[in-house]
């Protein structure tokens, strides 16, 4: 078994306290996602994990041994850098090989290992080849490679699709899902990038600040998100926020911000209702406005006009920033939408998909008051 277990973990760099009470379980053989923006803590995180920085208070498990004193080497895992970190002298046979030969294993193991890991990512004819005849594609899948030799209980990646293009990131990803589902095993997987995350993992931790924001599985962060931060990072483009009122009106629930009064759905009624009065912040992600001219049913109180200041056409769909009041709205409207600069538009609002968070930091959801 290889859970891997933090309990309240802490990490100092003099007055700075870089992962504050980092307190979670990694079950066996699950892909767990760190994702946050840039200095949040995440790779902070699995350097700790790796033995690479040294943990300042707290304890972590893997296969519930404690590590905090345990060496790099004797803890049972493999890391894949950001920068691969290849050997530009060696081959690819002898960057695969070389951790293995510093173990001392005997040479018909290790050459079972490395073709059979060659094997696995698809560059068995790359193995006489040095790293600068490689692309960074091919470089990657040696430096995972290199992991997959070593039979780890655990696999670390730091960022390492980063330098890659769109593309082959889109790739890469699928290899690595393949890769963890042929040999179930556990992965802790660090990125900035909240699409890798949402595709990648069965579980996700969004960190800021050195904290847990939230964690759980992917689709019930984006569904629901417990603050405004874990709201405003998980989704692209990004969900709107309006600064609003929730007011009764003849018995009902309004949301009632600038330019805008929309209806709270029956579902919503009674847990919301303690609320009203209050200030608070509206939340609605940009693929829950709809075109009007689009909908055939819809409720007329759920609608709200404003004037498009932008349209950016992906394909698939478009895009529309508008004014709402003194606010821009995103929209992710279908692709033939008559949507024209300058001119109002109708957008129906999908308030089955509202979001309602609280007006004081850290902004909880009102969900979960």
């Amino acid at each position: 078994m290889a859970d891997v277990i933090f309990n309240h973990v802490n990490k100092r760099f003099g007055d700075f306290l870089a992962v504050k009470d980092f307190n979670y379980h990694i079950e066996d053989k699950t892909f767990v996602v760190l994702v946050g923006p840039s200095g949040c803590g995440k790779s902070t995180t699995l350097r700790m994990l790796a033995g690479l920085e040294k943990v300042s208070e707290g304890t972590i498990e893997i296969g519930g041994r404690v590590v905090n004193q345990v060496h790099p080497k004797d803890r049972d895992i493999a890391m894949v850098f950001q920068n691969y970190a290849l050997y530009p002298h060696m081959t690819v046979y002898k960057n695969m090989a070389f951790g293995l030969q510093l173990r001392r294993f005997k040479s018909p193991e290790i050459d079972r290992r490395v073709r059979e890991a060659a094997e696995i990512l698809e560059i068995s004819d790359l193995l006489s080849r040095k790293p600068r005849e490689l692309s960074g594609g091919q470089r990657q899948r040696v430096a995972v490679g290199r992991a997959i030799v070593r039979k780890p209980a655990v696999f670390l990646f730091d960022e390492p699709l980063s330098n890659l293009d769109a593309k082959l990131r889109v790739q890469m990803r699928g290899e690595v899902l393949k890769l963890h589902h042929r040999l179930q095993t556990t992965i802790i997987y660090v990125t900035h990038d909240q699409i890798e995350a949402m595709t990648m993992g069965s579980k996700i931790v969004i960190m800021n600040k050195g904290m847990i924001m939230q964690a759980g599985k992917p689709i019930d962060v984006y569904d629901r998100p417990d603050n405004m931060f874990v709201a405003g990072f998980i989704g692209s483009p990004a969900m709107n926020f309006l600064e609003a009122t929730l007011v009764r009106n003849n018995g009902a629930l309004w949301i009632e911000g600038g330019g805008f009064r929309l209806p709270v759905p029956p579902s919503k009624v009674d847990h919301y209702a303690p609320h009203h009065g209050k200030k608070c912040y509206f939340g609605i992600r940009p693929e829950h406005l709809y075109d009007v001219d689009f909908i055939k049913e819809y409720e007329p109180h759920s609608v709200i006009k404003a004037k498009v200041e932008l349209i950016e056409p992906v394909g698939s769909f478009v895009i529309l920033q508008i004014l709402l009041g003194k606010a821009t709205v995103v929209a992710q409207v279908d692709s033939h939408t008559r949507a024209a600069l300058g001119r109002e538009i109708q957008l129906v609002a999908d308030m089955d998909k509202m979001h309602l968070f609280a007006s004081e930091a850290p902004n909880p959801s009102l969900n979960t008051l």
